[in-house]
């Protein structure tokens, strides 16, 4: 039963790679905008998963995204290994060490609301800050780069936490 879940837990994130490409290819939502679902798949992969592991498969995640879409090649992949990094200290403070142990992956009905609020916002500043400094390297203003990450996390978490929502509280 449990490899049959892991199948469909794998198709899901697959399908949120084939969104994060439509996003990256056909949405444009100027330049202090950056949308993204890498930080959800990342969150996504169960929990048991060894860090090693986890970061080649944001890596890779990141890279066939980086080489399907129209952004900077390393831009994706060095921000979701990033994000796979903090992944385990995060939720350790933000849940509860022993809980998120137990747990295969964390989902909004395991964990309440405002604990994986504060766990996927704070993936997500992860994700956006390592992402936008990145992409700015030097060139843009501290202000423009401030503004772009605090709009980018707005509209990221409210897309995060809908697709938590409806997509991903089900038990894969």
């Amino acid at each position: 039963m449990r490899g049959n879940n892991n199948i469909s837990l794998w198709g899901l994130i697959a399908v949120m790679m084939i969104i994060q490409i439509i996003i990256c290819d056909y949405i444009y939502t100027g330049p202090y905008i950056h949308l993204t679902l890498l930080p959800l798949i990342i969150l996504s992969i169960p929990s048991e998963t060894s860090y090693p592991k986890l970061a080649l498969i944001a890596f890779a995640i990141g890279l066939i995204i980086d080489l399907v879409s129209d952004g900077i090649l390393g831009l994706n992949s060095a921000a979701a290994v990033m994000t796979a990094t903090f992944v385990k200290p995060i939720s350790y403070t933000t849940i509860n060490r022993d809980r998120s142990d137990k747990l295969e992956r964390l989902t909004l009905n395991d964990v309440g609301f405002f604990r994986y609020f504060r766990y996927s916002s704070y993936l997500t500043l992860v994700f956006l800050v390592t992402y936008i400094l990145f992409d700015c390297a030097g060139f843009r203003p501290v202000s423009f780069i401030l503004v772009r990450i605090a709009l980018s996390y707005v509209a990221n978490i409210i897309i995060i936490l809908f697709v938590s929502v409806t997509l991903l509280n089900k038990r894969y």
